[in-house]
């Protein structure tokens, strides 16, 4: 019931969002500036991979350093932090890339730029392997799972204690629900943009719509038949 409660809310938020824009006459200007926005976004990617290098090279200078009691404690502490850090980070280089190329690809620019764009993506796949290989070098005595490997989450979930897996648990859930209001959100923001701006979204409230009904039929079965 909470979950419905809140994809409710995200409806709202949604029509309330797209009905501000639409009384403030927001036009899209996306197409007329695409090669500028393009650069900026291609600019935060970078931003972000430097981040990356930069978060793994102090990861990877801390393994060598001696410390012991409660130092070590709060060595492993920044170490925690700064892997979720890099892996946000990461994240979201990767997710701009993607965008930079799609906005590239559509609106027709420089050969270069999309080459770029794509090169960048290359980057943030490359790093996100590293950074789970760095952990290995953080925890040695852990046995993690090669970040390769087809079953990398059932087996690092299996050598997790139940303290990291309430952590993962409670991550996921809480993420889980913000999902569902975000894109339930986005569907009616598609929705209403469609009708006051003359630009049919019909396809990206159907493929939103179908992603939603697809995750939350996965995860109800998966407890179902727990």
């Amino acid at each position: 019931m909470k979950t419905v409660y809140k994809m409710l809310l995200g409806a709202l938020l949604g029509f309330l969002g797209a009905y501000c824009l639409l009384a403030a006459e927001f036009e899209l200007t996306l197409l007329q500036a695409s090669f500028e926005a393009t650069l900026v976004i291609t600019g935060l990617t970078v931003l972000f991979i430097i981040y990356c290098f930069s978060g793994i090279s102090r990861m990877k200078k801390r393994v060598y350093l001696s410390v012991s009691g409660d130092e070590e404690d709060e060595l492993e502490a920044k170490q925690y932090r700064t892997f979720t850090d890099v892996t946000l980070a990461n994240t979201v280089s990767t997710i701009l890339s993607i965008i930079a190329i799609g906005i590239s690809i559509v609106t027709e620019q420089p050969l270069w730029l999309i080459l770029a764009n794509a090169a960048l993506f290359l980057i943030t796949v490359i790093l996100s392997y590293a950074s789970i290989s760095v952990l290995k070098l953080v925890y040695p005595n852990r046995h993690l799972p090669s970040p390769t490997d087809k079953d990398y989450g059932k087996k690092l979930l299996a050598i997790s204690d139940e303290g990291e897996k309430h952590v993962m648990l409670d991550g996921l859930f809480h993420t889980f629900q913000m999902m569902n209001i975000l894109l339930t959100g986005a569907m009616f923001i598609l929705i209403v943009y469609s009708l006051g701006a003359n630009h049919s979204q019909l396809f990206s409230i159907i493929v939103v719509g179908l992603v939603l009904i697809i995750l939350n039929a996965y995860y109800m079965l998966k407890i179902r038949n727990r």
